[in-house]
C-alpha cells in the first residue's frame, strides 16, 4: 500500500474519531437534559412549587397577603427552600395567564422585601431575563407590564444596596437605552426594605409592652428606634401595594 493511500486512510480514521466524539458529547448532553426532565416529571411538584401555586392561583380575586408573608416567614426560618421558591415563582411568571403573572410578580416583590438573600437568588436563577421577556411580549397586559417595569426600575436604582449584583442596574439601563418608558413608582421603593427577624415570641411582646410604653422614646437605643421605623415604613409600603392592586381601587380614591 502506497504512502499516499496510507495517509488518506489515516486522515479518514481521524475524522471518524473526531466525529464520533462530537456525536457522543451531544448524545450525552441530550440524555442528561432528558434525565433531568424525566426526574422532574416523576417527582412531581415540590413543597415550594405548591406554595407558589397556591399564592398565585388564577382563582384568587386578589393577592393573599397573609399567605405571601407566611411564605416569607418560612424561607426566613428555613422551613422551605428559598432557591426552589424563586424557581417556582419564575415558572409562574412565564405562564401565559395574566392573573397568574401578576400574582407571581407581587409574590416576588414581597419576597425581595422580606428575605435578605432573595436578590442574590433572583439573579442566580436569571429571573430578570423572564421579567424582561414579559415586558417585551406584546401580548402582556398593561397592568403586568407596568408592574414588571416598576420592579426593574426600583431594583435598578437601588445601586448602593445592590452594588454587589450589577445585573439589576445593567438590566434597568438596558431597557432605558432601548427607549422603554417607565410608569414611575413611590420613592420609598428605591431602597429594598427588609422585615427584621422576629426576636421574641408574641407572649413576650405582650408582657413587655406595658413596661415599654411607660418610658419616653429617649430610653430606646438608636438601633431599636431605627428597627421600629423600618417596620413601620415596610408596613406602609405593603399597604400601599395592597390598595393599588385592589379591584376596587377607584372606590378608594378621594
Amino acid at each position: 500500500m502506497s504512502d499516499n493511500l496510507m495517509e488518506k486512510v489515516s486522515a479518514f480514521g481521524e475524522r471518524l474519531k473526531i466525529g464520533g466524539a462530537e456525536v457522543g458529547r451531544k448524545m450525552s448532553a441530550g440524555m442528561s437534559s432528558m434525565s433531568f426532565k424525566v426526574k422532574e416529571l416523576l417527582q412531581g411538584p415540590n413543597q415550594e412549587d405548591k406554595l407558589v401555586e397556591d399564592a398565585t392561583a388564577e382563582t384568587l380575586d386578589e393577592p393573599d397577603w397573609a399567605m405571601n408573608l407566611e411564605i416569607c416567614d418560612m424561607i426566613n426560618h428555613e422551613k422551605a427552600s428559598s432557591v426552589e421558591l424563586i424557581r417556582g415563582i419564575k415558572k409562574r411568571i412565564v405562564i401565559k395567564n395574566a392573573r397568574v403573572q401578576y400574582l407571581a410578580l407581587l409574590l416576588l416583590e414581597t419576597c425581595a422585601k422580606n428575605y435578605e438573600k432573595a436578590f442574590s437568588e433572583v439573579a442566580a436563577e436569571r429571573v430578570l431575563d423572564e421579567i424582561v421577556n414579559l415586558i417585551d411580549d406584546p401580548q402582556t397586559v398593561v397592568n403586568n407590564r407596568n408592574k414588571a417595569l416598576m420592579l426593574i426600575e426600583a431594583w435598578g436604582e437601588s445601586t448602593s444596596e445592590l452594588r454587589y449584583l450589577p445585573v439589576y442596574e445593567e438590566t434597568y439601563k438596558s431597557l432605558k437605552s432601548r427607549g422603554i418608558r417607565f410608569p414611575g413608582r413611590d420613592n420609598d421603593s428605591l431602597v429594598p426594605i427588609f422585615t427584621p427577624p422576629r426576636s421574641v415570641s408574641a407572649p413576650e411582646v405582650d408582657a413587655s409592652l406595658t413596661h415599654q410604653i411607660q418610658y419616653p422614646l429617649q430610653s430606646f437605643t438608636a438601633e431599636q428606634i431605627k428597627e421600629a421605623f423600618d417596620v413601620a415604613r415596610n408596613s406602609i409600603e405593603l399597604l400601599t401595594t395592597v390598595l393599588s392592586s385592589s379591584p376596587h381601587q377607584d372606590a378608594l380614591q378621594i
